[in-house]
């Protein structure tokens, strides 16, 4: 019996080491987890524009395939798009307020409606494409 008590105070004296090491990890993650859900609240969330449609056309200058996805307006009005030229091209995202054409860098542009448009691209002439 007396070498049964010995041996039941250390595993107590260790299982009460543990425990004080998880609550004090407990209590940080908790407060990390206030502190982010504060600040999160605080800060207002803007989402993405939703998708309006997407798809392939053909352009009518050099018979050329383009991907493009076109997104509904932000809420300031702005239209966006993503072009893919090849279709398997890194995506090339233009901008523009509404009424104007939508252009990015490198003398990209694009001009009318996701059921046809004339598009502008860096080396190429303006072409009309549609679907």
């Amino acid at each position: 019996m007396k070498s049964l008590l010995p041996a039941t105070a250390v595993a107590l004296l260790a299982l009460t080491a543990c425990q004080q090491k998880s609550e004090t990890t407990t209590t940080v993650t908790n407060t990390a987890a206030v502190e982010n859900t504060t600040t999160v609240a605080k800060t207002p969330i803007e989402l993405p524009p939703a998708i309006k449609s997407e798809g392939s056309y053909r352009c009518h200058g050099d018979n050329s395939l383009v991907k493009v996805t076109f997104f509904e307006a932000k809420k300031d009005g702005t239209l966006t798009a993503s072009v893919m030229s090849p279709p398997d091209a890194p995506p090339v995202h233009l901008s523009g307020a509404a009424g104007q054409p939508m252009t990015a860098d490198g003398g990209w542009a694009l001009s009318g409606s996701d059921k046809s448009f004339d598009l502008t691209q860096p080396g190429k002439p303006k072409q009309n494409c549609s679907k």
